[in-house]
C-alpha cells in the first residue's frame, strides 16, 4: 500500500501535507471505521472494496477496478467481465495541473507563483477567477464552508480548512468524471453525492446506509488510483 501511495505522489507532483496524510490511511483503518458503524446490508458487514486491485493493470489506462457507490456495497469480488476500471487522478494531481482541467471548469490564475500551494495565491474574483465551488455544488448546509472558494482553492484548503479532505476529493472526482476517467461516476452523480451531504450531513448510496465525510472520501479514493 505504501508503494502505491508513493506512486500517486510522483504522478501528482507536489501534494499538500494534509492530503498526503489522508491518502496514506491504511486499509485496516478504513475497514475498522466501516465496521464500527455497524451497518449491515443483506446480512453482510460493509467493508471497503478490495484496495489491492487499485493501480492494478488492465483496461483503463493502468487504473484500478472500481465500482459505483451501490456496487461498492455489494462486495469486493473482481475479475468478472463487467468489471470497470477507473483512471481518476488525486486532488494533488489537479492542484498541480491547472492547465489540464477540462472545460467548462477553470483553475484560475495564481497571483503569487512563489506560494502556489497557498489558497490566497489563487484569485477567485475578476477575470483571473477560477470556477467557484458554489456554482457546481450546493453550499447552504453542511457544505457551506466551501461557499466562498474556487474549486482550486478547495483543493488547497488542507486538513484544517477541509475536514477529512471531503471538498478536495469531491473536486477531483468532478474533474475526473468530466475527463471520462471514472466510468462508474458521472458529473451529475458526483454533484448528487455532495449535494445530499450538504442537505443531511451524509450521503446514502442505498436506502438506510449512511456515508459520512470520511466514508465518502474512502469511496472516492477507489476511483482515483493514479
Amino acid at each position: 500500500m505504501k508503494t502505491e501511495e508513493k506512486q500517486k505522489v510522483e504522478v501528482g507532483g507536489c501534494v499538500l501535507p494534509e492530503t498526503v496524510s489522508l491518502q496514506a490511511k491504511s486499509i485496516d483503518e478504513s475497514r475498522r471505521r466501516f465496521a464500527k458503524s455497524g451497518v449491515i446490508v443483506s446480512g453482510v458487514l460493509l467493508t471497503l472494496a478490495s484496495r489491492p486491485s487499485l493501480g492494478g493493470g488492465g483496461g483503463f489506462g493502468g487504473g484500478g477496478v472500481c465500482k459505483s457507490p451501490s456496487g461498492f456495497l455489494s462486495g469486493n469480488a473482481s475479475g468478472h467481465s463487467n468489471d470497470q476500471h477507473c483512471g481518476g487522478r488525486t486532488p494533488g494531481y489537479w492542484a498541480n495541473h491547472g492547465d489540464n482541467w477540462p472545460s467548462p471548469y477553470k483553475s484560475g490564475s495564481c497571483t503569487d507563483t512563489q506560494h502556489k500551494q497557498d489558497v490566497k495565491s489563487w484569485s477567485n474574483t475578476g477575470s483571473t477567477s477560477g470556477s467557484m465551488f458554489k456554482n457546481s455544488f450546493n453550499c447552504s448546509g453542511y457544505g457551506s464552508i466551501y461557499k466562498n472558494y474556487s474549486l482550486m482553492q478547495v483543493l488547497l484548503l488542507g486538513g484544517t480548512g477541509d475536514p477529512h479532505q471531503l471538498g478536495a476529493h469531491i473536486v477531483a472526482a468532478l474533474l475526473n468524471a468530466c475527463k471520462g476517467w471514472t466510468p462508474v461516476l458521472t458529473e451529475a452523480q458526483v454533484k448528487n453525492i455532495f449535494n445530499e451531504y450538504d442537505s443531511h450531513g451524509y450521503f446514502e448510496p442505498t436506502a438506510g446506509v449512511k456515508w459520512y465525510p470520511e466514508d465518502i472520501v474512502d469511496y472516492l479514493k477507489t476511483t482515483m488510483p493514479l
